[in-house]
């Protein structure tokens, strides 16, 4: 089992902000006021300076992106939003107090799908997320059944009881979309006929990375040494607004300059940040040992 550490997904969002903003000024803020939105339902507030608002300006109040349809003539402003803007949800109320940030480069909804699918795509394909566990033949059958989400199989290894030596186990094959009526997972681990019934052998598998809970006190497991990589992909996706692959971190100034101007790209910063998630990537991956797989492949009889 790989060394992991914990890190929530609240503070990747934070330290991916923090990456963002090195460079650039932070958003205006306003204070919601006296009339404040008091459940997921309400739409009008009041702000303590609504000069620095007007209609079609964006809100952002925690994880939640608020449009301001309206703005009264008041000598206390009402807004009117519309909640759970571009995607983000109306999950709660905003009491008086909370600070609102206006019209935000980068909103926190939008920095926490980039941090997933890094964990979706990178993270899966180069660091992945590892689990080890002891398991027994199926009865009378020469399989292990797998858990449905089983990627990949990277060991097998019995302990002998008497003795505690833990030998490698040859000949093994991972299946895959096997019909559901016979493995009701549809995914099997192929045995050698050395594995008896009540055998317990080890098993090393990658399973997809998953948060554990919701919002940003939800909690991930990663290997040690990556625990900044999913910060650092989402500021460089942000930055780029595409991925850049390792091949073409040098090719980055070679890109339209009036193209990337008008975007509002920085290409040294844009090279730089994807340079750094590569060179995080591959001191990772030094650190893990992953068990290397030999396919067994029987000995021809010789007459």
């Amino acid at each position: 089992m790989a060394t992991t550490t914990t890190v929530t997904l609240g503070g990747l969002i934070d330290d991916t902000l923090e990456m963002l903003y090195r460079t650039s000024e932070r958003p205006f803020q306003v204070t919601v006021g006296s009339s404040a939105l008091d459940s997921p339902t309400d739409t009008t507030l009041t702000v303590d300076d609504a000069s620095r608002v007007q209609a079609t300006d964006v809100l952002e109040i925690g994880d939640e992106l608020m449009l301001i349809t309206a703005k009264s003539n008041d000598s206390t402003p009402v807004l009117t939003v519309s909640r759970g803007y571009a995607g983000s949800t109306a999950t709660s109320g905003h009491a008086t107090d909370a600070t609102a940030l206006i019209n935000p480069p980068w909103p926190r909804s939008s920095i926490s799908d980039w941090i997933q699918r890094c964990f979706k795509s990178v993270m899966n394909a180069q660091l992945p997320h590892r689990v080890t566990e002891s398991m027994t033949r199926t009865t009378d059958m020469q399989w292990v059944l797998m858990p449905e989400n089983t990627m990949r199989v990277y060991s097998v290894r019995h302990m002998i009881g008497q003795t505690g030596r833990i030998i490698d186990i040859g000949g093994w094959q991972f299946e895959q979309d096997l019909p559901t009526g016979v493995v009701s997972t549809g995914k099997a681990l192929r045995t050698p006929t050395s594995v008896e019934n009540n055998d317990s052998i080890i098993v090393v598998y990658q399973t997809p990375y998953a948060f554990t809970g919701s919002g940003d006190a939800a909690t991930i497991d990663v290997p040690i040494g990556a625990e900044d990589i999913p910060a650092l992909w989402a500021a460089a996706y942000a930055v780029t607004r595409r991925e850049v692959n390792r091949t073409d971190v040098d090719k980055i100034e070679e890109w339209n300059q009036e193209a990337a101007m008008r975007q509002g790209v920085n290409l040294r910063w844009a090279r730089e940040l994807w340079g750094e998630v590569y060179r995080r990537i591959d001191e990772a991956k030094s650190m893990q040992g992953l068990p290397k797989y030999r396919t067994y492949r029987k000995m021809p009889h010789l007459l």
